[in-house]
C-alpha cells in the first residue's frame, strides 16, 4: 500500500534531453537512430563528449578518450559535433520552455527544470502544458524528451529517468515519499562520496531507509547533516526554480527545405515564426517595439524592420506586421535558405493616460 507523504503544492517539470548532441545529430541524419554514435572527434585523439544508449552498451561513456572508445566500439558512428549547431539548438529549447513559463532553469545541455505551477486555483492541472511542451519539442526540433512531473526537483528528475525513452510519468501530489522510497541515495543530488559511503557502511542504501532510520543511529553515521539528509530525501532543501531573466530580444528562425518553396508555404512559415515569438513575451508581460524579418538566400541576406508605437504582443498583429516586412522579399520563392523573425526593444506596456483626467476635488 503507497505510503503517502504531505501534499505540496509545486508542479515541477524535469526534462532528460539525454544524449543531446546525440540527438541533435539524429534529428538532422535519421540514418544514425538506432545506430551506435560517439560525438567528440572523427579521429583517434580527444574525448567522448556524447555516447547513445547503443553506444555506451558495448562500453563508451563520454569523458573517455576516443582512442579507448574506438578500441571498445570500432563499428560505432563518430562525428565531431557542431557546437553551433547545438548551442542554437538549446537556445530553441529554452525558447519552448520559457513560453510556457517564466521559471526555467538549464543546469546543463541535456536537461531543464520548468516550474507548471498554476496561477490560479482554477489551473489545477499542468499535465496538459507538460506534454505540450514535449510534443513541441519533438515537432519543432525532431528531438525526444523524457519528462517527469512531481513537486519537487528530486521526484520530477527521478520520473523522467522512469519515463526513458519518450514518456512523461507524473507523481501524484502525497505520494512522493512511497515513490521515491526504493531510490539509491547516490541519486541525492551533490552527495559527497564520503557521505554515501558512511550511509551504506550503517546499511543505508536507499531514501526509504534513510527517512525511516533511527536518529541516533544516522547521527553516528553522518554527523550533524542528518536533518539535512533527510531533509534532501524528501525535497525539502530544494531552491525554487528561479525565475529567467527577462530577454532582451527575441529570435525564432527555421531552415528551409527545397520541397517548401512557394510562397503560400513561406508565408504560412512565417506566421508560426511570429506566433512563437508572441508566446515567449507573454510570460515576462512584454511587449515587442521593433520586429525584423530576415530572408536567407545563397548570395545573402535580406532583411526589413518596423517600429511600432506602442509595442505589440498579440499574435494576429505580429503575423500582418511580418507579412507585411516579408512581402518584398520572398520573391522570388525558391532559393531561401532560411526565414527569420526578430522582436527588439522589449519592453513592459505603458498604462494608457486617461482621455479625462479626474479632476481634484474642492477642499471643504
Amino acid at each position: 500500500m503507497a505510503v503517502k507523504s504531505p501534499a505540496r503544492r509545486r508542479s515541477i517539470l524535469h526534462i532528460d534531453l539525454d544524449p543531446f548532441f546525440v540527438s541533435v545529430e539524429r534529428s538532422l541524419d535519421p540514418a544514425l537512430r538506432h545506430r551506435a554514435v560517439v560525438v567528440g572527434g572523427d579521429g583517434a585523439t580527444g574525448i567522448v563528449a556524447a555516447a547513445s544508449a547503443e553506444a555506451r552498451a558495448l562500453g563508451v561513456t563520454p569523458g573517455q578518450s576516443l582512442g579507448v572508445a574506438r578500441r571498445l566500439a570500432p563499428q560505432a558512428i563518430y562525428r565531431p559535433g557542431d557546437l553551433e549547431t547545438y548551442a542554437r539548438v538549446s537556445d530553441e529549447i529554452t525558447g519552448i520552455l520559457l513560453a510556457a513559463s517564466r521559471r526555467v532553469e538549464r543546469p546543463s545541455a541535456d536537461e531543464a527544470y520548468v516550474d507548471l505551477t498554476p496561477e490560479s486555483p482554477s489551473e489545477r492541472n499542468a499535465v496538459p502544458a507538460a506534454e505540450a511542451i514535449k510534443d513541441e519539442i519533438q515537432r519543432r526540433l525532431g528531438l525526444e524528451a523524457s519528462l517527469g512531473l512531481a513537486s519537487s526537483r528530486l521526484a520530477a528528475r527521478v520520473a523522467s529517468g522512469w519515463a526513458k525513452p519518450r514518456g512523461l510519468l507524473v507523481v501524484l501530489p502525497g505520494y512522493e515519499t512511497s515513490f521515491l522510497a526504493g531510490r539509491p541515495v547516490d541519486c541525492l543530488p551533490d552527495l559527497p562520496p564520503h557521505l554515501e559511503a558512511a550511509l551504506g557502511r550503517a546499511g543505508i542504501e536507499t531514501l526509504g531507509q534513510l527517512l525511516d532510520a533511527e536518529e541516533d543511529a544516522l547521527r553516528a553515521a553522518v554527523g550533524d547533516v542528518a536533518d539535512a539528509l533527510r531533509a534532501a530525501a524528501r525535497g525539502d532543501l530544494e531552491e525554487p526554480v528561479a525565475v529567467a531573466a527577462p530577454p532582451a530580444s527575441i529570435l525564432e528562425e527555421t531552415p528551409i527545405r527545397s520541397s517548401r518553396n512557394d510562397r503560400a508555404a513561406l508565408e504560412a512559415i512565417l506566421d508560426g515564426l511570429a506566433e512563437r515569438a508572441c508566446r515567449r513575451l507573454r510570460p515576462f508581460g512584454l511587449e515587442a517595439g521593433t520586429i525584423t524579418v530576415e530572408v536567407r538566400r545563397p548570395d545573402g541576406v535580406l532583411r526589413r524592420s518596423e517600429t511600432i508605437q506602442p509595442g505589440i504582443a498579440d499574435e494576429a498583429t505580429a503575423r500582418e506586421v511580418a507579412r507585411g516586412l516579408a512581402a518584398p522579399l520572398l520573391s522570388p520563392a525558391a532559393g531561401i535558405r532560411s526565414l527569420l523573425v526578430r522582436f527588439a526593444r522589449l519592453a513592459t506596456p505603458r498604462p494608457q493616460a486617461s482621455l479625462f483626467p479626474e479632476i481634484p476635488r474642492l477642499a471643504r
